[in-house]
């Protein structure tokens, strides 16, 4: 058991570590952390492979917040992003060099 004891910063009250809030004024004690909705993240992943260039700002995003779940959801989407980035690139540039080698055929 852990007989440890945080005091309020605003009312000066003892309070247990494992406490969000403080009993006595109601003050924050720390964040509580939320779980990131499973389709919020079905969502974040399908910005980030269909409109690569869109997912990178919400994957910082979650890069930045406390908690496991969401640094893992941000890294998932930025790596997504960056990945459909590449391929978009590369069929881009692909077609491009077909279409050229087409048109200089024709002239």
């Amino acid at each position: 058991m852990n007989n440890t004891v945080n005091i309020c910063s605003v009312c000066h009250q003892a309070v247990l570590p494992e406490y969000y809030f403080c009993p006595n004024c109601g003050n924050n004690l720390k964040e509580v952390l939320k779980p990131v909705p499973i389709i919020n993240q079905i969502g974040l992943y399908l910005l980030a492979i269909l409109l690569p260039p869109l997912g990178l700002w919400p994957g910082i995003k979650y890069l930045m917040k406390k908690g496991k779940q969401s640094k893992w959801v941000g890294a998932i989407t930025v790596v997504l992003t960056l990945t459909s980035t590449v391929i978009v690139i590369e069929f881009t540039f692909k077609f491009l060099n077909d279409y050229l080698s087409q048109i200089s055929q024709y002239l």
